[in-house]
């Protein structure tokens, strides 16, 4: 085997297994002949396609930035 199998890959990118399923018909992932996951192929190439947006909100990102007023009063 040259690369790693979804379970590795799942490891290594900290995605899901679920995540690497879906990614397969999307295009997202680098495969080599044998079937493996070329795992730095694939790591540029998700990056590549995801929205960045999208990223920061799994990183938690957009929660943290306050969007509202100070919340209490200055009596």
């Amino acid at each position: 085997m040259d690369g790693m199998s979804e379970r590795e890959y799942s490891c290594h990118s900290g995605l899901s297994r679920g995540a690497i399923q879906n990614a397969k018909p999307g295009g997202r992932l680098v495969f080599y002949t044998d079937g493996s996951i070329n795992a730095a192929a694939s790591d540029a190439r998700r990056v590549e396609m995801t929205d960045p947006d999208q990223q920061r909100r799994s990183l938690g990102g957009d929660a943290a930035i306050p969007t509202g007023g100070g919340g209490g009063s200055d009596r």
